[in-house]
């Protein structure tokens, strides 16, 4: 996914969970990591606990994540480091996504089903049953509803399912590409890992050696035949046969 199109993606849900100033942290904090509280303050133009209520905010979302670290030098006060959390954002963009095209295709239904009335003078819509109710007489002037023609809402509502259906593609692109480079990320771990353990079993077993060689030295002692070795001594020399007496 283009990076500008991926902040727009985080700018507004971050915006709609945390005000005007969060969609501000998207690019305070996209494609970096452990940002300093104090920075982004001085970027957001606030006070550290205005910035600090949003961030929290975010943070029980699971928008953002932090580490603290003690400051020595300020009298040991902690220090809070910020990091987006681009994977946690598109995944709540998605649901929210997948809620309001649920939501759309509810009114296309309604809108393709059901018949709706309109006052000409105060733009009141009415459904078929509060028609009826108010005996097809707008509620506030008086005046004769009308029968809504429903082509032009209705295109409407299927052009914005369309721009949402567009944004879920795009979103599980990115959600799938995220997923690829974390197992690749977590298979390359478990290598090093693995690595890092056969060189500590290597290395003690070398350490061993050692010492054992070195026991055997100081205390005189012959190192044990092999078992080879011990089942050969074992076993009986072979005897020329005898010359028979002539």
């Amino acid at each position: 996914m283009n990076d500008e199109i991926l902040k727009k993606l985080l700018k507004k849900i971050l915006k709609e969970l945390a005000g005007t100033e969060a969609e501000k942290i998207v690019e305070i904090l996209y494609g970096k990591k452990n940002v300093n509280e104090f920075i982004i303050a001085k970027k957001l133009n606030l006070t550290i606990n205005q910035t600090r209520n949003i961030l929290y905010k975010l943070g029980d979302e699971g928008l953002v994540s932090f580490v603290r670290k003690k400051d020595n030098k300020k009298g040991g006060w902690y220090i809070y480091f910020w990091t987006l959390e681009t994977e946690k954002g598109l995944e709540k963009y998605k649901d929210k996504t997948l809620l309001d095209i649920g939501e759309l295709n509810k009114q296309l239904k309604n809108r393709e089903s059901e018949r709706y009335y309109q006052c000409k003078n105060c733009s009141i819509e009415l459904n078929e049953e509060n028609a009826l109710l108010n005996n097809y007489t707008c509620p506030e002037c008086g005046e004769t509803v009308e029968v809504k023609e429903p082509t032009e809402i209705i295109n409407s509502i299927k052009v914005e399912i369309k721009k949402l259906d567009d944004n879920l593609i795009i979103i599980n692109q990115e959600l799938t590409e995220m997923e690829a480079k974390d197992v690749k990320s977590k298979e390359r771990k478990m290598k090093v890992e693995l690595k890092k353990k056969e060189e500590e079993r290597a290395e003690k077993k070398r350490i061993r050696d050692k010492e054992k060689k070195k026991m055997l030295k100081e205390g005189g002692i012959k190192p044990k035949p092999s078992k080879k070795a011990s089942k050969d001594s074992k076993s009986p020399k072979s005897k020329k046969p005898a010359k028979k007496k002539k």
